[in-house]
């Protein structure tokens, strides 16, 4: 159905989602008021924080279901946090909140990941363009170096805008 979230949500989360900017709603996450959905619990990351328009902060703290045979974190899933980080940074720049669609994804893996320690995200835009939304996304290990970093141009998915 065009103009709704396809995911099962509450009123009060539909509500939200019509009534806030998408800075507002994206901290809705933080608090817990809106849920993020069943593949964030099963990557294990959650939206910490929202600093402003373009720029998020997120905890990921990935479980042995994400591990490769020699004990890391696989890289798929490395990627996947930082398209993660990207698309909210991307989103949080709107009107609303409206999902982005990936246009696409440079990964670099630095260090492995480490399963059952929190790391910590960030994504940020470097350019909020009319037709697209360029962002950067880091990963910290729980030491604090640098474990990958993405770029990547994102596209609102116009399936989700109001009107």
């Amino acid at each position: 159905m065009p103009g709704q979230p396809r995911v099962r949500i509450t009123g009060e989360a539909a509500e939200l989602w019509r009534t806030t900017d998408a800075v507002g709603f994206l901290r809705s996450w933080t608090t817990g008021d809106v849920d993020q959905g069943p593949h964030a619990q099963h990557t294990g990351n959650q939206l910490v924080e929202v600093v402003g328009r373009g720029e998020v902060v997120m905890s990921w703290t990935p479980g042995q279901q994400l591990a490769n045979l020699s004990g890391a974190v696989h890289g798929g899933y490395v990627a996947l946090v930082c398209d993660e980080a990207c698309g909210l940074a991307s989103a949080s720049t709107g009107e609303r909140f409206i999902p982005m669609l990936t246009r696409d994804l440079d990964v670099t893996f630095l260090r492995p990941a480490v399963i059952d320690e929190a790391h910590r995200v960030e994504g940020s835009v470097v350019h909020a363009g009319r037709a697209r939304i360029v962002t950067d996304a880091r990963i910290f290990r729980p030491d604090g170096k640098l474990a990958a970093t993405a770029r990547g141009s994102f596209l609102p998915n116009k399936a989700f805008q109001p009107g």
